[in-house]
């Protein structure tokens, strides 16, 4: 991709080049470069070529200022026919000013007669030519010109409080029919500051709704400081309306007059029953600051009240008050027991940040199984980290236990946390131990220098501190040849625990921890389901001979877990075609009453492939099961299994009709895959290009197939007299493959592509008119 660099050395180039040609023709210019005067790039302007033409009114454009001279020529270009050219002449316009106002009536009337960016970068200029189009922008205000309208108030927009002559206006435009002027209007009256305070103040109360609100915007702009308006605000804050009441709110929130009644309104609405005027509360308070704090403990009462929006909002609020909110952080964590609230709780704890800790550890030393407390810590973030690991001190084994796992689980762990977190492999509680050996593993390669004691803990009396040492020194670096004697020991641990954790390792190490094959096939007949299901997944991933690991895993297809039977197939699975012995057990598992496992065996068969043929009766019969899923995964397993192709395409021609889009969607994408053997299933096919959830689906099947037979001719025609102009394209392209045994239907090509205007669409009847006409080649 060219740089911006690249692009302006290309515009240089271009602009000399054309210099020197514009020389042979016009002796009086000579050759200029980047430096070119202002007159020179005028005169290219007027006379080059169309690219020079464009390089010499972009390298003016950058002039700014220096380029005054050049108005007259920029008023001209205005009615460039060039896109490019009448944009240029706009940005330099804005460009150079108030030298540029003699341009003033030109833009104003390009402004009322273009909409869309044309009139954005018009009312730009003339906010930048600044007080003098002041008058003529506040006619077009007062005007019937819709565009007018709107560009004058976005050109007022961008002059600040020197749109003030404008205000009355201005006004009036908040009762504009139009939505987009009506909310630029409040935009700009905010933009110009205190200045509109009073007059907004009186349209407060006009009898338009509309008005009000546009009034109300605004101000919120402008943060109010009279008392008298405040003082109607407050009024305001009790209407009837919720719409004038949610904007009346969140205007209060930006005032710092009467800021005790404000407070205490905000804090009001946030138990309203309307949704609206509570998210207003909470913007209002969020903008109030730190002044917010002061009404903490009323938003804290909050979180005991019965009803779930009201607690929801309060507690967003205290996260957005954040470190100011800090009284409130025993209520936050007394809520904490109402699950659904959690993750907005921990949210506004990690907000409120360091002032939460003292308190947060206190309720995790009391409550160590809840996992909120340790995300919630982790959440605060890196500012956290010397409290914690000044906690991992602390005389309370549970607050020390929840320190080191919450400096495991903060991103990125603090590096400041390695050493304490080693000394702590030496406590005297297992939790603590455990938990300190977890979160070094966390701390990945920063904690290399841990490795001697990690290995130390992998003696452990404890289990849980064992095969947490274990993983950890996977995390941080550990040589597979360090770790391979350690997992072959632990893969006889006493502890279900350890044995589960290792293996889980040995599988995510895959073929390098192959030296361990022995002990992983063993693992399948564990007296613990979860380690022989981590020991099926371990088998599948560390590339054993299908020779030695398919018949254990066979002996293991029955098992009485379903998580083991379920992994076990999928291990299966990953041998593939060298899997075929498997092939009988498996296909007897496709109908298992457990969902999970029969979904694992079909979706096996189809990764064995051609070997698993015997298996199309058996799976053929989930066609009709009662779980799209279930149906969804036969029909891609069918695909790859099924050595009779006719048979298997008309039963995905069937499939079409299934009431679930998943096992279309499927069935498109098989037939798909045969191609033009696929032939028969065109017509269905286009019926579903014009069915919403199929139609994807249905293209990307049809251009696989690209085959067209003649006695499908009346859907293509019936497609294009009643599609939509993709289905009416994707017909001309299939009656365009038929040749001239369509002839028949040119005429009726040919009328259509007199009426039609669409470029598409005619593009597509060209085509197929063409193919129609075309002899075929012998």
């Amino acid at each position: 991709m060219a740089t911006q660099g690249d692009r302006m050395r290309t515009n240089t180039i271009a602009l000399s080049t054309c210099l020197v040609l514009c020389l042979t023709l016009t002796p009086q210019i000579v050759a200029q470069d980047e430096t070119s005067p202002v007159d020179e790039l005028v005169v290219l302007i007027k006379d080059g070529e169309l690219q020079a033409r464009r390089d010499a009114i972009h390298e003016l454009a950058k002039r700014g200022l220096d380029a005054k001279e050049a108005v007259p020529t920029l008023i001209e270009l205005l009615e460039d026919n060039d896109p490019q050219m009448w944009y240029q002449a706009t940005v330099t316009l804005g460009r150079i000013g108030p030298e540029a106002e003699s341009a003033i009536p030109a833009l104003i009337e390009k402004m009322r007669a273009h909409g869309g960016q044309r009139l954005i970068r018009t009312a730009y200029a003339l906010s930048q030519i600044g007080a003098a189009a002041i008058p003529a922008l506040i006619k077009q205000l007062e005007g019937d010109n819709e565009r007018g309208r709107e560009g004058a108030v976005r050109a007022l927009g961008g002059m600040g409080p020197a749109a003030a002559p404008a205000i009355p206006q201005l006004i009036a435009l908040l009762a504009d029919d139009d939505s987009a002027i009506r909310e630029q209007a409040a935009v700009t009256l905010g933009g110009i500051g205190t200045e509109a305070e009073d007059a907004l103040s009186a349209v407060l109360q006009h009898e338009s709704e509309f008005v009000r609100v546009g009034a109300l915007k605004a101000l919120k702009a402008i943060g109010p400081q009279s008392k008298e308006v405040v003082g109607r605000l407050h009024e305001l804050a009790k209407s009837d309306s919720s719409t004038q009441r949610a904007a009346t709110l969140e205007v209060l929130g930006t005032t710092s007059v009467g800021r005790e009644q404000t407070l205490s309104l905000l804090v009001e609405a946030l138990s309203d029953e309307d949704e609206r005027i509570r998210q207003a509360s909470v913007i209002g308070l969020h903008q109030s600051g730190e002044s917010a704090a002061s009404v903490v403990p009323k938003i804290a009462t909050l979180l005991e009240n019965e009803d779930g929006d009201t607690r929801s909002t309060a507690i967003e609020t205290l996260g957005l008050i954040g470190p100011p909110a800090h009284e409130a952080v025993p209520a936050l964590i007394a809520a904490l027991q109402h699950d659904a609230e959690q993750p907005r709780i921990v949210y506004a704890l990690s907000q409120i940040g360091l002032d939460g800790i003292p308190a947060l550890l206190a309720a995790a030393a009391e409550n160590p199984d809840n996992e909120a407390f340790v995300t919630t810590l982790a959440a605060i973030g890196g500012e956290a980290g010397p409290v914690l690991v000044e906690s991992l001190k602390d005389a309370d084994a549970n607050i020390r236990t929840m320190a080191a796992r919450a400096l495991g689980r903060m991103s990125p762990p603090p590096e400041l946390a390695v050493a304490p977190l080693m000394k702590r492999l030496e406590d005297d509680s297992n939790t603590v131990r455990a938990a300190a050996a977890e979160a070094l593993g966390c701390c990945g390669v920063i904690a290399d220098v841990a490795k001697v004691p990690l290995l130390k803990a992998t003696k452990d009396a404890d289990a849980a501190v064992r095969s947490a040492a274990m993983l950890a020194l996977t995390s941080i670096g550990a040589g597979i040849d360090e770790m391979l004697p350690l997992w072959k020991e632990a893969l006889k641990d006493s502890q279900a625990d350890v044995r589960r954790k290792v293996l889980v390792a040995v599988a995510n190490i895959g073929e390098p921890a192959s030296a361990l094959s022995a002990e992983v096939l063993e693992a399948l007949s564990d007296s613990d389901p979860v380690v022989r299901t981590h020991a099926a997944q371990a088998v599948g991933a560390i590339g054993l001979k299908d020779d030695d690991a398919i018949p254990p895993l066979m002996e293991r297809l029955h098992d009485s877990n379903p998580d083991v039977q379920k992994a076990v197939i999928e291990a299966i699975g990953t041998f593939k075609d060298d899997a075929e012995p498997a092939v009988e057990s498996l296909t007897s598992l496709v109908t298992a009453e457990e969902s999970g496992v029969a979904l694992a065996a079909i979706t096996a068969l189809g990764a064995i492939g051609d070997d698993a043929a015997s298996a199309v009766p058996e799976v053929a019969t989930v066609l009709s099961h009662e779980n799209p899923s279930h149906r969804a995964t036969a029909v891609i397993t069918l695909s790859k299994i099924d050595p009779d192709e006719s048979a298997h395409i008309n039963r995905m021609i069937e499939t079409l009709d299934d009431d679930d889009w998943s096992v279309r969607r499927e069935a498109c994408e098989s037939l798909g895959q045969f191609g033009p053997t696929a032939v028969t299933a065109v017509p269905r096919l286009f019926e579903l290009i014009s069915v919403r959830d199929d139609e994807p689906d249905a293209r990307r099947a049809l251009r696989k197939i690209d085959t067209a037979r003649l006695e499908d001719m009346p859907v293509y025609l019936e497609t294009l007299r009643a599609g939509r102009e993709p289905n009416q394209v994707f017909a001309l392209h299939y009656l365009g493959k038929l040749g001239q045994d369509a002839a028949e239907v040119l005429p009726e090509l040919k009328q259509l592509r007199e009426a039609n205007k669409s470029d598409r669409l005619n593009e597509a009847l060209d085509k197929a008119i063409t193919a129609l006409e075309t002899p075929p080649t012998e």
